[in-house]
């Protein structure tokens, strides 16, 4: 009669036993040249009216701080007919979508997703 191999205590072990042959790294330093800087999303325009996201940033701050009740309603609808009108729509696409619904829709979020779907394919 042979005897019931315990894969899982095989497993355990060989994880043991490989952890304990790793060797720490080094910590990485990197000189200030090598730093990385954030991602400036402005475009630089003469315009004052040109359209940057750092404008569009400050404007949508500037309406959930003067509507704080509606605006998060108002911003999923937004973020829905913005990704809307992407070309080509991705999957990614049709995720966020979803969320905003989500978001937008409480309670009812499986009827309303269903019926944007229904109404949009």
């Amino acid at each position: 009669m042979s005897k019931k191999k315990n894969t899982l205590k095989d497993l355990d072990e060989f994880l043991k036993q490989q952890a304990a042959s790793l060797v720490s790294p080094e910590p990485v330093s990197m000189s200030p040249a090598e730093v990385i800087p954030p991602t400036d999303y402005t475009s630089k325009t003469d315009s004052p009216d040109a359209v940057t996201t750092d404008k569009i940033f400050k404007d949508l701050r500037t309406l959930a701080q003067n509507d704080p009740e509606s605006f998060r309603q108002k911003f999923y609808a937004l973020i829905v007919q913005i990704t809307e009108a992407q070309r080509p729509s991705l999957p990614e696409d049709k995720m966020l979508i979803n969320t905003a619904l989500y978001l937008k829709s409480g309670d009812q979020w499986k009827e309303a997703i269903r019926e944007y779907w229904k109404k949009n394919s």
